[in-house]
């Protein structure tokens, strides 16, 4: 009986295993390296991103990325739609650490400005080197001259001990002004118009000297250490005016330039206009065109350093190259008008009056040149500096002083 009941319940699961077997083989087999589904609560799309050359999007500044509760799935954006980002150029906004109350950044992000270059505060009203080495150099002549002061007023013979004081103040005093310079702050143009200063004032004492002496007999001549104590003294007054000229009324050192070009030209123009001015001179007088070319001169040089000086206080400030120009047309009106000599070799009348017309016309050429070159500019290299229209030089002679003026274009 139990082997009845055992080959009927083998007979009857027999065909099942069969037909699952007979399954098993019509299913085809799994694929290899298939990635495993994701989780439940996860979308099945894949995060759609930017299209290519569009910056992505972040949250708003100030505001903290927005994360999904613990224990949630994060949310990603609609199928089509790409994720949001902060603005380019703006940074993410994070929030801050546990424990630190720092407040969000607001508004745009401003970088610092970095500190401006050398060049730019090397022009921040300081004189520039130019300026210091023409004071430096009038420096020299005033110490060489306050030293041959001495001498005449000691009435020092020996060449030896007379050369003494001339080299040690020729010295001293420049380096005066170089520790001067080191211990303070020297403003823009201060430089040239204290060297400016002691040249014009050495100039006006010599030429109100000069004057003097010509206009008197040699019993009311002042003798030379009266003219020299009065060269020394208005050079030393023309210094100290030219340090407050530069302090309070701050023209451009360039005007410095123009001022000294003006006393040349009315000393110029000054001498020869009244030489051309004076009468006839009588057999006991054969000099006197010199009475009238000493006053003239010493009258416009002032008149000249005057007119360059109120020109320069009210703006006008003319350029190396109007300046050159300037002196060009000058010299070529004094030229021009110089045929006028041939004529007086044939006429009766006076030929000194011709220095008149030379005079004349140096100022039309000097007003012609300042006219047609107004305008004209300095080039870079020329602006970041000043340099001086001539150089004055001083030098003891037997018995008296050589001046020289040396200039290049």
């Amino acid at each position: 009986m139990r082997r009845r009941l055992l080959l009927g319940a083998l007979t009857a699961l027999f065909p099942l295993a069969i037909a699952s077997s007979a399954t098993a083989q019509d299913q085809p087999p799994p694929p290899q390296n298939q990635p495993p589904p994701p989780p439940q609560g996860y979308p099945q799309q894949p995060p759609q991103y930017p299209p290519q050359g569009q910056p992505p999007q972040y949250p708003p500044q100030g505001q903290p990325p927005q994360y999904p509760p613990q224990g949630q799935p994060p949310q990603y954006p609609p199928q089509g739609q790409p994720p949001q980002y902060p603005p380019q150029g703006q940074p993410q906004g994070y929030p801050p650490p546990q424990g630190q109350g720092f407040p969000p950044p607001q508004g745009p992000y401003q970088p610092q400005q970095p500190p401006p270059p050398p060049a730019a505060a090397a022009n921040d009203g300081l004189r520039s080197q130019g300026e210091m080495v023409f004071m430096y150099g009038a420096g020299v002549g005033y110490g060489v001259g306050t030293g041959i002061w001495i001498d005449l007023l000691a009435k020092t013979t020996d060449p030896g001990i007379a050369i003494i004081a001339p080299i040690t103040l020729g010295a001293l005093v420049p380096v005066g002004m170089a520790i001067w310079d080191y211990a303070g702050r020297i403003h823009r143009a201060v430089p040239a118009s204290v060297g400016t200063g002691l040249m014009l004032g050495a100039m006006e004492g010599l030429a109100i000297s000069g004057t003097q002496w010509q206009l008197t007999g040699p019993d009311k001549q002042w003798g030379l250490n009266t003219y020299a104590t009065l060269t020394w003294a208005a050079s030393t007054v023309g210094g100290v005016g030219g340090y407050f000229f530069g302090e309070f009324a701050q023209p451009d050192p360039r005007s410095m330039g123009f001022i000294a070009s003006g006393a040349g030209w009315g000393a110029i123009m000054g001498t020869f206009f009244g030489a051309g001015a004076t009468g006839h001179c009588g057999a006991d007088s054969p000099y006197c065109i010199w009475d009238g070319a000493s006053v003239g001169g010493l009258v416009m040089t002032n008149v000249g350093i005057l007119g360059t000086g109120i020109a320069s206080i009210a703006g006008y400030v003319p350029s190396a190259q109007t300046l050159k120009w300037q002196w060009v047309g000058f010299g070529a009106g004094m030229l021009v008008t110089t045929p006028i000599y041939i004529v007086y070799a044939f006429s009766d009348s006076d030929p000194k009056h011709g220095l008149i017309a030379n005079a004349i016309g140096g100022l039309a050429g000097l007003t012609l040149a300042t006219v047609l070159t107004y305008d004209k500019k300095d080039d870079s290299a020329q602006k970041s500096g000043w340099t001086p229209p001539f150089q004055l030089s001083l030098a003891p002679t037997k018995g008296g002083l050589t001046v020289g003026a040396m200039g290049m274009w």
